[in-house]
């Protein structure tokens, strides 16, 4: 009877995810935060629906295990090493600094020290889920924004691994000498050395055994064991079960199958780690956050405040521009989910009081609840909080400086200015390179200005959303402005100014949004290109191509679709004028070649016999052979090996005269 209690509360649990994430996908919030809320809802501390939660969390620890086990395998080594400088710098910096200033606030207030340096752990975390959520949503994942709070939440993410072998030398219940200390991490490290070491050596030879069963059901019970396995392992040698699956990820994820063991986990993933953010919601103290809500509010204040300030001091020591770390500090200003495992460690092992326990559950999802909403408004309020930067000058004025030093003096007129040395803008210059056209590339990355810089680029550290910036880069006598960069709302900002400077300016624009391509027309953009759009029409380009579509018949179409903005493309309906055009272009006949071979069934047959208008429709107009046409063959011309025959007929009829004429071993390779 009491397992039928256990799976009434499963039951009941699996509805309200399933509400939630319909619900939050609506309102466009991530559903962890409506898992959090739901929990505290429905928990012993709420309305009391779910008064045994220890079943729960059996289950919301696979889901934790699978949680950090896919992290590891979406962590790329590759990846690593592109931003490298972001990772161990910035997630560095921001890591250290937070923990310190963090300690000393809490030190300040009677926090023992040993607890102060773990609320110093939890709140240097941000959430990896909710933000990556919300930049892929907005497709600003490849943004400088992006990018950066993509290195710093790596580096985050990696730091649970020491954070978890530091919380028995923290907790107060154990004695611990400058010995223990030492020993404690010796032993942590040789454990996650040997695990690396199994991993490494055994798990991929266990996947490849997967692999050659070549069974679904055999490959995904695998995976389980494996991570499950994993954790089970490192915990025998006395390190977290969490850890353990993490590690086992971040070996696999250079792995060839690391996808399809992605693909496989997710399911599980997503079912069991929505226990548990709702099992966590479920251990807050809803009157423990009414009896203490001033403190309760001013602890969110301060930890949004604290967090944005040193990120936001973090990405300008980088060298970007302010109005980047602004975004950057609004949106990695809440504390992550990572800092729940941690917390949950830490009050078993007596680090953390349970009153402040409760206040960390509280606050955490609340600064998480925030998120979407500071996303949103991060960018129109980047020009207050720009002005309100007192560390700013501190920081940007030998940068500043060097910014106007590079480019007072540029003597362009006529030339290209380019906005981002992504892949795109870096095709393009190597193209006016060659072609002698003069251009000026921006980008806010100072260090890949750097390196641009030893290579002999023509580039420039600055912002490209500030008009004196546009106004100094001489777009008043460019001709053209190429907007390459991902950053949906810098490059509105841009478009803004740069039309304001120059009105006879020929903008170009590239987004990855389809939503964006109205509105940077409106914008006063001439030309947008949509990534999406523009790889549509390179498959269908080459398709067309298969079925003997002549090359100028393909680029009028490619031209009426870009005239058109893409309209078919995006499911309008296009101008009656402009479809009948298109409609003409595929209905109309088209010419082609076919060499004979010694095989075909052409060789040694005069046109007569052969038949081809007959059996096909189509006709053959004139013949090539030995580099010499001859134009309307008679019908006693014999055909022979080495001749190109020159054929019209519609698309349909040109390919079967080309089935007609080609080899039988020919057919027979196609068809197999």
């Amino acid at each position: 009877m009491n397992n039928i209690y256990i799976l009434n509360e499963l039951v009941i649990i699996l509805a309200i995810i399933i509400v939630i994430i319909s619900l939050f996908r609506k309102i466009k919030i991530p559903p962890l935060v409506g898992f959090l809320i739901g929990g505290l809802v429905i928990g012993p501390y709420g309305f009391g629906i779910i008064k045994n939660i220890e079943a729960i969390n059996v289950l919301a620890e696979v889901g934790v295990i699978l949680l950090l086990f896919t992290i590891g395998l979406e962590f790329s080594l590759t990846r690593l090493k592109k931003i490298k400088r972001i990772v161990l710098l910035g997630g560095g910096l921001q890591v250290i600094i937070t923990i310190g200033v963090t300690s000393i606030l809490a030190l300040l207030i009677n926090v023992p020290v040993n607890e102060a340096v773990f609320v110093g752990f939890l709140i240097s975390l941000s959430s990896t889920a909710i933000v990556m959520k919300l930049l892929s949503d907005r497709e600003e994942t490849y943004s400088p924004h992006g990018k950066i709070s993509l290195g710093i939440l790596l580096f985050q993410d990696l730091c649970i691994i020491p954070m978890m072998l530091f919380i028995p030398i923290l907790s107060p219940t154990q004695i611990t000498s400058l010995f223990d200390v030492v020993s404690r991490l010796f032993l942590g490290s040789v454990g996650i050395l040997a695990l690396i070491l199994i991993s490494t050596y055994l798990m991929p030879k266990i996947i490849d055994y997967l692999v050659l069963m070549k069974s679904r059901e055999i490959f995904v019970i695998g995976i389980v064991f494996i991570s499950i396995g994993t954790a089970i392992l490192t915990s025998y040698a006395g390190l977290s079960l969490a850890l353990g699956a993490f590690i086992a990820g971040l070996v696999l994820s250079e792995s060839e199958y690391s996808h399809e063991i992605v693909a496989t986990s997710l399911p599980f993933r997503d079912a069991l780690s929505s226990l548990f953010f709702i099992s966590i919601g479920m251990l807050v103290s809803t009157k423990f956050i009414f009896d203490n809500l001033f403190l309760f509010i001013a602890v969110s204040i301060l930890v949004i405040v604290l967090k944005y300030i040193i990120i936001s001091i973090v990405v300008m020591i980088l060298s970007f521009p302010v109005r980047t770390a602004i975004i950057v500090g609004l949106s990695l200003s809440q504390i992550g989910e990572f800092s729940f495992i941690l917390a949950i460690n830490g009050l078993e092992n007596g680090v953390i009081q349970n009153n402040n326990y409760q206040l960390f559950l509280g606050v955490t999802i609340f600064t998480m609840m925030l998120t979407p909403i500071f996303f949103d408004f991060s960018k129109a309020i980047v020009p207050v909080l720009d002005k309100m930067n007192p560390w700013k000058k501190l920081i940007r004025v030998k940068s500043t400086q060097q910014e106007v030093e590079t480019i007072s003096n540029i003597p362009y007129k006529n030339h290209v200015i380019i906005v981002g040395y992504g892949l795109n803008g870096r095709n393009l210059a190597t193209v006016l390179k060659e072609t002698g056209i003069n251009y000026v590339i921006i980008d806010s990355d100072g260090e890949l200005v750097k390196e641009a810089k030893k290579l002999g680029e023509n580039i420039v550290f600055g912002d490209a959303t500030r008009g004196e910036m546009l106004n100094s880069l001489g777009i008043e006598n460019a001709r053209v402005l190429v907007l390459a960069i991902s950053d949906n709302d810098a490059m509105r900002r841009i478009l803004k100014f740069a039309r304001k400077l120059n009105k006879d300016l020929y903008i170009i624009a590239r987004t990855r949004s389809v939503q964006e391509l109205d509105d940077l027309y409106k914008l006063g953009a001439n030309e947008v290109i949509p990534e999406e759009f523009e790889t549509s029409i390179e498959i269908f380009t080459r398709v067309l191509r298969q079925y003997h579509i002549p090359r100028n018949v393909i680029l009028t179409q490619v031209e009426l679709i870009r005239r058109s903005g893409y309209g078919i493309l995006r499911g309008l309906k296009l101008p009656d004028a402009t479809a009948e055009q298109l409609e003409a272009i595929l209905s109309a006949g088209t010419i082609d070649n076919f060499l004979v071979l010694k095989d075909s069934p052409a060789n040694g047959k005069t046109i007569a016999e052969l038949n081809l208008r007959y059996l096909s429709g189509a006709t053959i107009i004139a013949v090539l052979r030995d580099n010499k046409p001859l134009t309307n063959p008679p019908s006693s011309y014999k055909i022979e090996a080495g001749d190109i025959l020159v054929i019209i007929g519609t698309h349909a009829q040109i390919d079967k005269a080309f089935e007609l004429l080609s080899p039988p071993s020919f057919e027979q390779l196609e068809n197999s």
